[in-house]
């Protein structure tokens, strides 16, 4: 009788007493080598076709390329491409070594008779697919169960993974220069090998400032009216910066301060009121009610 085949990897399947003094040599070459590369085994497939699909088809009883189990796509992929795999339940692990040419896509499918859907396969990366025998799926994190980065407790259990993408700003990447969006606390010491940089926020002049503490430490203002420096917002104790205060064309504008600024021997200064004088303002937060202040006057070079 004729041989008969698995219905997933199409495996030789013999008969009870059927091909004596052969059916060793079939065992070997038709079943257990092909569940060899099955399992593991590795092979390349061309994907530089200029946008025409690649068909992997599934032979009975022989070695193809749709058996192995590590599938690496090689070559420039100069258009949209689709790498078609039997429609037959299997995981692969694809080894994407290709080049992509104009923003080309590559995606493995099942033959479009069966409806199904395909995954994308992102450039240069490695992934674990599997068909259901319709369509071809990814394992995303939602697949593994690993949730977002928002809904994740960061080194709170072994079992915690942490998805990061290049886009998302709430991990520091250290290989590149990028901002930190958010207060962060060094519970131990920091050292700084390069210089910091804290850029002034500007403060529009008006005859009533108040200083966010909460948004900088450095802060410049340009007088165009004689001003009351309010008591600052936000101030946090051991927070410590400076206020440029920088008279304009017309020149003396005075500064009335908010009672919260404290000044060596409860003296308060008088400003420089001379046309475009900068005086700086250094001070450090003893607590929300005392800014402790020093002015320093009348920066310049005669």
């Amino acid at each position: 009788m004729p041989s008969t085949f698995s219905e997933s990897l199409r495996l030789e399947l013999q008969a009870d007493g059927e091909n004596p003094n052969t059916w060793g040599t079939i065992l070997n070459d038709n079943v257990i080598k092909l569940i060899d590369t099955a399992i593991a085994g590795y092979t390349s497939v061309d994907v530089c076709t200029g946008g025409t699909d690649v068909v992997l088809p599934l032979a009975d009883g022989t070695t193809v390329q749709s058996r192995n189990a590590v599938l690496k796509f090689t070559g420039a992929v100069s258009a949209n491409t689709n790498v078609i795999i039997p429609a037959k339940s299997k995981i692969y692990i694809i080894n994407d070594a290709s080049s992509r040419i104009s923003d080309s896509t590559l995606i493995v499918k099942t033959s479009a008779l069966t409806g199904g859907v395909g995954t994308t396969i992102a450039a240069g990366s490695s992934e674990l697919i599997y068909c259901d025998g319709v369509s071809v799926f990814g394992l995303n994190n939602l697949g593994l169960n690993l949730g977002t980065a928002a809904e994740l407790n960061i080194g709170t259990s072994i079992n915690e993974l942490i998805p990061v993408s290049t886009a998302d700003n709430r991990y520091v990447r250290v290989s590149v220069s990028s901002s930190i969006i958010g207060d962060k606390t060094f519970l131990g010491s920091a050292t700084f090998s390069s210089k910091i940089v804290n850029t002034p926020t500007t403060l529009s002049g008006a005859t009533s400032i108040t200083p966010d503490f909460n948004v900088n430490n450095t802060f410049v203002v340009t007088l165009t009216a004689n001003v009351t420096l309010q008591n600052p917002s936000n101030a946090t104790a051991g927070q410590g910066g400076s206020i440029y205060l920088i008279q304009d064309g017309t020149g003396l504008r005075t500064v009335v301060f908010g009672d919260a600024y404290k000044f060596p021997a409860a003296s308060v200064p008088t400003l420089s009121t001379s046309t475009s004088a900068v005086d700086l303002l250094v001070f450090n937060v003893r607590d929300v009610s005392a800014v402790d202040a020093v002015v320093i006057k009348s920066f310049g070079r005669s």
